[in-house]
């Protein structure tokens, strides 16, 4: 059974990102480093990796291996203690845990914000940073994204938040005028390959699963789980089926199980990513034999009704097994759809 990813804190290299890191610390040493970044990416692309690195450099430059990264050894104290979610001068927004429903909350809410505010007003115990990250800006809720906001009106002294969004447009504009935007780009599949083999993945695998990735690292290590690989047969069993119309009892069954919480991120991700991937083939005048020859209009309106529908049943915390069949009746109808 494959291992699961490291947790972004724990993680100690990270690629295709040297040209930005470089960048970084120049600012850093030129003294122009903005209080507020917004690093934005797709899900799985490197933003809570290279959120911690970028903390760990400033809370201990000492302990950087060279002058243009962020690399930094697993031995170090600031790096144990990142790892350990123990560094007393830096502080993570996230969603809390649900003791009662047993599960995430969905949104940050301004309760922790305000610990936040509050973490960076204080005065740094080891006389250095202070450093919030935000993962993720997009789990804001209104009153958080405002209490957020004078954080970044009136920064303190030698305080830096990162704010990590898959979705920066959908940030308050007031949010995104106070921040430096730093995009992650993705990266190619033969990059992600070389990178799985050096993560134990054997070449097989990290050739196949590469092409589901979508140049997102963390996303490909994510695929190369056992859970991974069964999402990705589930999706491309619920492609094949959904398109005839034939049945997805095996598909519904599946999703809305016992691991129907670790798989059904992973599956939405690939439904709506091959047919994104498949209408802009399209477009550019390859056809889609995967999706029977289906132009770009109707692969087009196949994501957008997915997308909407996924959306809003997940907003309604809907029964997976029914979403599946929705979805598939959807795709189904639209790639009925005559061309113009």
């Amino acid at each position: 059974m494959s291992e699961h990813p490291l947790l972004p804190q724990m993680r100690s290299n990270q690629i295709g990102r040297e040209a930005i890191e470089r960048d970084i610390r120049a600012t850093i040493r030129g003294g122009a480093l903005s209080h507020g970044w917004i690093i934005s990416g797709p899900l799985g692309s490197g933003k809570a990796t290279l959120a911690f690195r970028i903390a760990r450099g400033l809370l201990d430059s000492n302990a950087l291996s060279d002058d243009d990264s962020f690399e930094m050894p697993e031995t170090t104290k600031v790096f144990r203690q990142i790892s350990a979610n123990a560094h007393p001068d830096l502080f993570v927004a996230q969603r809390l845990w649900d003791e009662k429903k047993n599960k995430f909350q969905t949104e940050i809410t301004v309760e922790t914000i305000r610990k936040l505010t509050n973490f960076l007003s204080m005065t740094a115990s080891q006389g250095g940073a202070r450093i919030a990250i935000v993962d993720t800006a997009d789990d804001l809720n209104r009153n958080a994204a405002n209490a957020l906001l004078k954080a970044l009106e009136e920064p303190p002294a030698d305080a830096l938040l990162l704010l990590l969004s898959s979705s920066p447009g959908r940030l308050l504009p007031t949010i995104r005028s106070r921040c430096r935007q730093l995009t992650l780009p993705p990266l190619s599949e033969a990059a992600l390959e070389r990178f799985l083999v050096t993560e134990g993945i054997d070449a097989g695998r990290a050739k196949a699963v590469s092409s589901h990735a979508q140049g997102r690292p963390g996303y490909a290590l994510q695929l190369a789980t056992d859970e991974g690989e069964a999402a990705i047969t589930l999706a491309e069993s619920f492609l094949t089926n959904a398109k005839a119309g034939k049945s997805l009892k095996d598909v519904s069954a599946s999703i809305a199980g016992k691991n129907g919480d670790t798989l059904w991120p992973i599956f939405r991700e690939i439904v709506l990513g091959r047919l994104s991937e498949a209408a802009r083939a399209s477009a550019s005048g390859i056809e889609a034999p995967a999706f029977n020859g289906a132009n770009s209009a109707m692969l087009l309106d196949a994501w957008q009704k997915l997308g909407t529908l996924i959306q809003r049943a997940e907003a309604l915390n809907l029964d997976r097994a029914q979403l599946i069949n929705a979805m598939a009746q959807d795709l189904f109808e639209s790639l009925q759809i005559k061309a113009a």
